[in-house]
């Protein structure tokens, strides 16, 4: 019993520092996670503009993660981000612009850039 308890503390101290090794990894992704988020909702609120451009939010995680996969591979997390961040939001832009009228790409552009 007293193995057992001293088994269980173990493995219960190695799952609290995992987790906080989690919480570490998983907040410098934020900056990335926040862009994709209003980028979503700049996509939404084109429908404001057009009635025709309504986007999913399947379709956008889809785009998202295939966003990410395309994005250039770093050890540095200050170099990943910035890939992350550029292909996401090319990536994003192109897709979406090849739905969109030629008038209202410059306005989508343009939401885009204030938000």
């Amino acid at each position: 019993s007293k193995e057992t308890s001293t088994a269980v503390n173990q493995r219960v101290k190695a799952a609290e520092e995992a987790a906080v090794e989690i919480d570490a990894a998983c907040k410098q992704y934020t900056e990335v996670a926040t862009r994709g988020s209003i980028l979503y909702f700049v996509i939404a609120d084109l429908a404001n503009i057009n009635p025709m451009y309504q986007f999913s939010l399947f379709y956008f995680v889809r785009l998202f993660k295939t966003c990410m996969d395309k994005a250039a591979k770093s050890d540095d997390i200050d170099i990943r981000m910035t890939n992350l961040g550029n292909q996401i939001l090319n990536g994003i832009f192109q897709n979406v612009c090849r739905g969109l009228f030629e008038d209202n790409k410059l306005t989508c552009s343009f939401l885009i850039a204030t938000a």
